[in-house]
C-alpha cells in the first residue's frame, strides 16, 4: 500500500495522512466487494505482498470465469 499512498500524495496532491485514509477505504472496499477467490490475491497485490503470485492467482480465476 506504500506505493498506492505515494501515488496519491504525488498525483492527487494530498497529504500522507489523507492518502493513507483513502488507501484504507480502497482496501476495505475491495475486501467487501470481490469474490473470495480473487479477494486474497487482490489484497496481497495492493499491500505489496507476493505481487507476482497474486497476479497469477487472479489470472487463473479470471481465466476460469471467462475461459
Amino acid at each position: 500500500m506504500k506505493e498506492l499512498i505515494q501515488q496519491l500524495v504525488n498525483k492527487a496532491d494530498s497529504s500522507e495522512a489523507q492518502a493513507t485514509k483513502v488507501a484504507e477505504v480502497v482496501r476495505d472496499f475491495i475486501g467487501e466487494k470481490l469474490p473470495e477467490p480473487i479477494r486474497g490475491p487482490a489484497l496481497a497485490a495492493l499491500t505489496g505482498q507476493n505481487v507476482d503470485g497474486a497476479a497469477d492467482a487472479i489470472k487463473g480465476v479470471v481465466g476460469k470465469l471467462f475461459g
